[in-house]
């Protein structure tokens, strides 16, 4: 059995390294080398939850168990007239590292223990075609370019056709932790959200800020101007941004120290939420399966996309060393189809929150700045898409969840 993965995000690598593990043949293709990932730009700010840090545990990946790189908390504020905010403390800390360092160690550490990897840029379907007589399946885990159009748009479970966030960031040196120290989120009602999480980068403990903007509204100027010139004028945009919108956030910023970590620490962009079918004949009687960003992306508000990859990336890599059949047609459509049942709770959540708010999104965060309870239960859930989901796709199960974590909390 020969399986080629082609793309060394989260789910390529954690594939890769579980297959390894495995004992299975594997040839990793990626279009930049570990050096290459890291001198980049970013392209997303990850905070790793409890459940994708036990599967790192589980492929013997620890350089960032140290409780150093932990985010323990969640604070979440509603800004404007009549705003309210809370925190709440997860069960066991997310992680925030820089993706382009934990992306390249994951690589390094395939290789080191004899994977095969191939520098190898696969733009397309045609590239892909090429591959197909080398491996006996082929799996996309690079959701970026051309190559995604191997797999077309699922339109039952893509409501977007457009990117309802524009998006900008950076690593800042100049913001005081959060109290206590984590992960925060500010929400402007009609205009977008500002997160600012402790993050571990290279140059050492800094502060993400990335600003998540409703196209055409007062947050949008920042994501709509070219500053690759004039990185300077970025940090000073963006700080005033902070102060109009988001005061809770400027009360933690040293304006004089207030400025990028370096120029390339800075992104850029916008997501269209999609899922795409999660197979294609490539020809020569190989298919090729899609897994994390080539098949579905998802709009980063809800922070589950590298956890939601890591979580099918282990999924996948049991079925394929279960199955002892042919990846046929029907194999890939059966796979496809279970992980979908995983993956449905994190796309039908997130495209829930960044839509028009439903009146039980708002009932639930009112309740949680009311008791501490309901907050902590809410945040707890960050790691539990399924339970989430369960939470808030109707106000009779969200008055139900509220109910619930008054009782349990209180030992009634």
């Amino acid at each position: 059995m020969s399986i080629g993965i082609v793309g060394a995000g989260i789910s390529g690598l954690h594939l890769a390294l579980r297959l390894q593990q495995f004992g299975l043949d594997t040839t990793l293709y990626t279009a930049k080398e570990p050096d290459g990932l890291r001198s980049g730009p970013p392209l997303n700010f990850v905070t790793r939850f409890d459940s994708t840090r036990r599967r790192e545990q589980a492929l013997g990946i620890t350089r960032w168990s140290s409780s150093a790189y932990d985010n323990a908390w969640m604070h979440m504020s509603v800004e404007g007239p009549g705003g309210f905010g809370f925190r709440g403390r997860l069960p066991q800390p997310a992680s925030s590292v820089d993706f382009r360092m934990y992306l390249a160690a994951l690589l390094e550490a395939y290789a080191k223990r004899g994977g095969d990897v191939t520098v190898r840029s696969v733009a397309d379907g045609p590239e892909l075609a090429g591959l197909a007589g080398r491996h006996d399946l082929l799996v996309v885990a690079a959701g970026r370019g051309a190559l995604t159009d191997t797999f077309g748009r699922d339109p039952a479970r893509s409501p977007y056709r457009t990117a309802p966030r524009h998006l900008a960031g950076g690593l800042f040196h100049g913001v005081l932790p959060a109290d206590p120290p984590g992960m925060t989120m500010h929400m402007v009602p009609g205009a977008g959200e500002i997160h600012a999480p402790a993050y571990h980068s290279f140059a050492g403990q800094v502060t993400v800020v990335l600003v998540e903007a409703v196209p055409g509204g007062p947050l949008g100027p920042v994501t709509e101007t070219g500053y690759r010139e004039d990185p300077g004028r970025f940090g000073r945009d963006v700080l005033e941004l902070i102060t109009r919108h988001a005061p809770l956030l400027r009360e933690r910023i040293d304006a004089r120290e207030f400025a990028l970590t370096r120029p390339v620490d800075m992104l850029h962009g916008a997501v269209v939420p999609v899922v795409r079918h999660g197979w294609s004949d490539v020809g020569g009687g190989t298919f090729a399966l899609a897994v994390g960003d080539a098949w579905i992306a998802n709009d980063p508000l809800t922070a589950q996309g590298a956890n939601l990859g890591s979580a099918l990336a282990f999924q996948l890599a049991d079925e394929l060393a279960a199955h002892q059949g042919p990846f046929d047609e029907e194999f890939c459509r059966a796979v496809s189809e279970r992980m979908w049942v995983t993956a449905r709770p994190v796309v039908e959540w997130t495209n829930l929150f960044i839509g028009e708010p439903p009146p039980q999104v708002a009932r639930l965060l009112a309740a949680a700045a009311g008791d501490q309870r309901v907050a902590d239960a809410f945040v707890a859930n960050l790691d539990r898409p399924e339970e989430m989901w369960r939470t808030v796709n109707s106000p009779g199960q969200t008055e139900e969840f509220i109910a619930q974590a008054q009782a349990v909390r209180s030992g009634v």
